[in-house]
């Protein structure tokens, strides 16, 4: 019968359609459903297909025998009763059957009574073997250890799992006595007490140190039930065994661990505390007793944590023990603490909460007497007040700063003033935020003066208004009440730095001018002089085409020298100041085309597509129209040099309320973020790893000088290999200005 929910079900294979009516009524009457199978086929796929708890098999059917469909129940362990009805009556037959595995054999014609007898005695026995089968496996695949014993302990069953904790097989322990496991861990009345209480047909529940086949003891919680027989007499015993070592160790570890907690506990010279959740001490080790003056008698009496501070304090430290509970950073650490005597004396409470599944089970804590700490503290506070009276009168900025981490402690009346900033905004800087050199030169800087006992330095100073001072600092490095402070002293050189500055500066331009343009002019020069060589030396061997190759190169070298020197010159009068505007009202539109038309040859000879866009919105600027022309060509020739064949040029001409916008966008290689600035200053070109640098640097200048002078604006949006836009701004002019 089914262990499930479902109903019974009977296959009735028989080829005969009349026996198949006939057993299917009989077996309706019991209570249980049927399938019908007219041959063996059909009979193994119902069994292939659907469940089936008994099986009423006819021998003689077609395509497949009986016997057929019997070998294939057999041998794929099919778990149900399978009576065979046949006509014959044929004992080795029947024999033959129930060696195969049948049930029953009943011959035909079938006796009702006898046929519903024998299936439900088939059913209700193959429950029974199922339900066995069922069990035995449980306790095969149980994750604990069962072990089955008589009544004088001798081992009759130990499951699968027994046999992998203990290292014992079964044939190892079969009919041995159980304490084959004993550790020698327990003694003799504990066995005794154990053994009358099962056998007095109680159930024993325990723990019990065993030993492992390898000789490892281990530890087992262990529950024996006495069983009894159908007489009522304990025939067996059962235990169920779970192994528990790790529970042990972990329980020993923790034991050892508070043990360890209370020894190095009393060691400390400070008070430890603990509290339970509502705030009663429960513990005090050796200086906690000692401090506060109690005895282990008034924690017993019950105290309370709240008589070891000033009441004035209670609201603070509740407040931070729920901090501490919500898992929050607390403050206010220093308390005023209570002795038992009524005195008083400064803690610092440091604590945290005790956590279990079960919540917030108290407080643990140490408390540090603070009381020789605020005693130096004020004695501190009295020598600070004299030595600022030292050198207050001093006229030059001073700074007295803490070496390690450089924050301004104290200051003369002249630093107020000198660096702007009121006592509040000071005390809260560093003494490195007062230089306007980068974060490695202010480290150097107080590195320095921590290598010797004083140290001068040149450096640059901000004040609170952002204006930079020269100055020279002289450091020394000293111990303050057993802190290293360094004091500075700054004394302001900008003018002599400025003049410094002004010479190394002319230098400079002076050797970059001398460098770029002496290589811009040779590189032309050498073209001219050597084409020119070749056709003094050589005329009569060239032809035409070649000749006129050499003096076109010639030419354009020309033009670029004579490019090169009008920019020279350009600069030298933009320098020097010499430079006059023919300043007037004109439409920038055809000055812009012209310039763009000018460039349209170099920009087809690269391949590049140029292109013009002038908004048909008259406006006008007052401006120096050869100027605007060179603006225009500067921008657009370097858009056209710094752009790949096959890019383009687009240069655009609109108005933007009250101002001309000139757009020059390119396809280009771009200009990195970091060169936005640079690329207007004179000599300098944009480095590009594997490419000669082209030109002298003093395009961009002048366009800036240009466009300065004509009140405008130039700025440039670009990105690496990008392209580049540039876009200027002078100022529309209105009717009559």
């Amino acid at each position: 019968m089914s262990l499930s929910n479902q109903k019974t079900t009977v296959l009735i294979a028989d080829d005969s359609a009349t026996m198949r009516t006939l057993i299917s009524h009989v077996v309706h009457k019991l209570g249980y459903d049927t399938l019908t199978a007219s041959d063996g086929n059909e009979a193994i796929d119902r069994l292939s297909n659907r469940p089936c708890d008994a099986l009423l098999l006819d021998l003689n059917m077609p395509v497949k025998s009986g016997m057929d469909v019997l070998d294939f129940v057999v041998r794929n362990n099919y778990q149900l009763p399978v009576i065979i009805v046949s006509g014959s009556s044929d004992i080795e037959q029947a024999v033959e059957c129930i060696k195969l595995g049948a049930y029953e054999y009943l011959t035909k014609p079938i006796d009702n009574n006898r046929l519903e007898i024998t299936l439900n005695n088939a059913l209700s026995e193959f429950s029974l073997k199922q339900q066995v089968r069922l069990l035995n496996e449980a306790m095969d695949q149980s994750p604990v250890s069962i072990v089955i014993t008589d009544f004088n302990g001798l081992i009759e069953y130990v499951n699968p799992f027994f046999c992998r904790v203990t290292g014992y097989s079964s044939e190892d322990v079969l009919h041995q006595k159980v304490s084959i496991l004993k550790s020698g861990e327990h003694s003799q009345d504990f066995y005794r007490i154990l053994w009358e209480t099962i056998s007095g047909g109680k159930v024993w529940q325990g723990e019990i140190c065993n030993k492992k086949k390898d000789g490892e003891l281990f530890w087992e919680n262990i529950i024996i039930s006495p069983v009894r027989n159908n007489v009522h007499s304990i025939s067996h015993f059962l235990a169920i065994k779970e192994d528990v070592t790790e529970k042990i160790r972990d329980k020993e570890a923790l034991a050892t661990s508070e043990r360890r907690f209370r020894e190095l506990s009393d060691l400390l010279p400070q008070p430890v505390f603990e509290t339970d959740g509502s705030n009663t001490v429960t513990y005090f080790n050796r200086a906690g007793y000692t401090v506060f003056g109690y005895k282990g008698k008034d924690l017993d009496r019950g105290l309370n944590v709240f008589q070891l501070f000033s009441p004035q304090e209670r609201g603070t430290i509740e407040e931070n023990i729920r901090k501490r509970i919500k898992g929050e950073k607390s403050a206010d650490y220093e308390y005023r603490a209570l002795k038992k005597d009524g005195s008083s004396f400064p803690v610092l409470v440091y604590c945290a909460p005790i956590m279990t599944q079960a919540g917030f089970q108290g407080i643990r804590g140490i408390v540090l007497d603070i009381t020789h700490r605020k005693q130096y503290e004020r004695k501190i506070k009295e020598n600070e007040a004299n030595y600022r009276n030292l050198f207050q009168v001093i006229p030059d900025p001073i700074i007295v700063a803490d070496f390690k981490s450089g924050n301004i402690v104290h200051w003369n009346r002249k630093a107020l003033s000198f660096f702007g900033y009121s006592k509040k905004e000071l005390a809260a800087l560093s003494v490195e935020m007062l230089f306007s050199r980068t974060v490695d030169d202010k480290r150097e800087m107080t590195g320095f003066a921590g290598t010797m006992s004083t140290a001068s330095v040149e450096a640059q100073i901000r004040t609170k208004d952002g204006f930079t001072i020269e100055v020279l600092v002289s450091s020394v490095l000293f111990d303050f009440s057993k802190h290293k402070r360094l004091l500075v002293v700054f004394r302001d050189i900008t003018e002599q730095k400025k003049s410094e500055r002004l010479i190394k500066e002319n230098i400079r331009l002076k050797n970059d001018f001398i460098a770029n343009v002496s290589h811009e002019l040779r590189s032309p020069l050498f073209s001219i002089l050597g084409f020119s060589s070749t056709l003094l030396k050589e005329r009569k061997e060239l032809d035409f085409e070649t000749t006129g190759e050499f003096l076109g190169i010639i030419h354009d070298e020309s033009k670029r020298l004579s490019s090169l020197i009008e920019d020279v010159l350009n600069v030298s009068r933009i320098d020097s100041g010499k430079v006059a505007y023919k300043k007037k009202i004109i439409d920038p539109a055809p000055v812009v085309i012209g310039a763009c038309e000018s460039l349209k040859m170099m920009a087809s000879e690269k391949s590049v597509e140029f292109s013009i866009h002038v908004e048909p919105e008259t406006m006008q600027v007052n401006a120096d129209p050869d100027a605007l022309k060179q603006v225009v060509i500067n921008l657009a020739v370097n858009a056209i040099k710094f752009t790949p064949r096959d890019g383009c040029v687009r240069v655009s001409l609109s108005n933007d309320a009250h101002w001309m916008v000139l757009t020059v966008k390119d396809s280009g290689v771009g200009i990195p973020e970091s060169d936005y600035d640079k690329i207007f200053e004179k000599f300098y070109r944009v480095e590009r790893p594997g490419e000669e640098i082209e030109g002298t640097g003093l395009g961009l200048p002048i366009v800036k000088e240009i466009i300065a002078a004509h009140k405008g604006s130039i700025e440039v949006n670009s990105k690496k290999d990008f392209g580049s836009t540039f876009f200027v701004r002078l100022p529309l002019s209105t009717s009559g200005n």
